[in-house]
């Protein structure tokens, strides 16, 4: 029996059951990308997708195989940005605490930050709870994600 009353809609029915059947996906882990507004203690700007929906990426370079969400910190901020609702999204993307949700096959998620995250460590519950990450969740710092750089300073 579905867990909704039958409507006389056949499309409405099958997005109902769509959504009523990915209930059991909810507490799985996450890929992303987010910031951290120290003042509010709290993440912004999150941009997830289920790690099971995403296909590992072999790194010619490293020869690991990775996956994360597409999105860029970049793109997402510009178009925030424009939309002008969230007014934490202005000035320069780089100059807000942000960082990325991995995961390593055979090693796990990590999650990559600057070294911002050692003056706000409770940032990494809020993390870990708003990705449904495992407790062994390693935490990595780089400067890619440090303040003020990106990948203007990358090339």
């Amino acid at each position: 029996m579905l867990p909704y009353k039958d409507r006389e809609n056949e499309t409405t029915n099958a997005a109902l059951d769509v959504m009523a059947n990915n209930d059991i996906y909810q507490d799985k882990p996450s890929l992303g990308i987010f910031w951290y507004d120290p003042n509010k203690k709290e993440l912004y700007g999150v941009e997830s997708t289920m790690a099971d929906d995403i296909e590992y990426y072999l790194s010619p370079q490293w020869q690991k195989e990775v996956r994360t969400t597409r999105r860029l910190h970049k793109h997402i901020w510009e178009k925030q940005f424009h939309r002008g609702k969230d007014k934490r999204f202005s000035g320069d993307y780089t100059m807000k605490p942000r960082g990325r949700v991995f995961e390593f096959k055979d090693e796990g998620f990590i999650v990559f930050t600057g070294s911002w995250i050692n003056d706000y460590p409770e940032a990494k519950d809020e993390i870990i709870y708003e990705f449904q990450l495992p407790a062994d969740t390693k935490f990595v710092q780089d400067e890619h994600w440090d303040l003020g750089h990106g990948w203007s300073n990358e090339f």
